[in-house]
């Protein structure tokens, strides 16, 4: 056996990769909960990362999301799992983090707006009143977990860093 078979998994009970894990299980609850819950009158909608559907959860044809937000975030949670296997390389790992939190930050936006567009659609018809379920907070969960990752990261390389100046 090789020194990196014996050093890779201690490497994965890192915190950074517990922080990544954490981020990826609140990507994967996205699918789970609503991100808003409409209600018109009688009828209610439900805006969901996998579309907008109906009470009944019939989709409704006219008002898609523009934006594919179920495959935006299980790609984004694939994304992760890769990062955090990258342990060999922290810089790389850093940096590829980074990119994945600049995009959950566009995907939040990106619902904060469709969101809005739904809300304004279903208005044409009367009143609406919402309510937001958890799914339009679990980006930001993840932001904030991605977030610690990183702070990992930095402390292993600066740890890492530092042992190399002693010798």
């Amino acid at each position: 056996m090789s020194k990196a078979d014996l050093r890779a998994p201690q490497m994965l009970q890192r915190k950074q990769t517990l922080f990544l894990a954490l981020a990826v299980l609140a990507g994967l609850l996205t699918f789970l909960f609503p991100v808003d819950t409409f209600t018109r009158g009688e009828q209610t909608f439900v805006f969901r990362t996998t579309g907008f559907f109906t009470g009944d959860g019939i989709p409704v044809a006219d008002a898609a999301a523009k934006v594919p937000f179920a495959v935006l975030v299980g790609v984004l949670c694939a994304f992760l799992v890769v990062v955090a296997f990258m342990y060999g390389n922290r810089p790389r790992q850093l940096r590829l983090a980074g990119a994945a939190n600049l995009l959950l930050v566009a995907v939040q936006v990106f619902l904060f707006i469709t969101d809005n567009s739904m809300r304004a659609y279903l208005e044409q018809g009367g009143r609406v009143h919402n309510s937001y379920g958890l799914s339009a907070f679990l980006p930001l969960v993840m932001v904030v977990f991605v977030l610690l990752a990183m702070r990992g990261i930095r402390k292993d390389e600066e740890l890492v860093k530092s042992m190399d100046r002693l010798r």
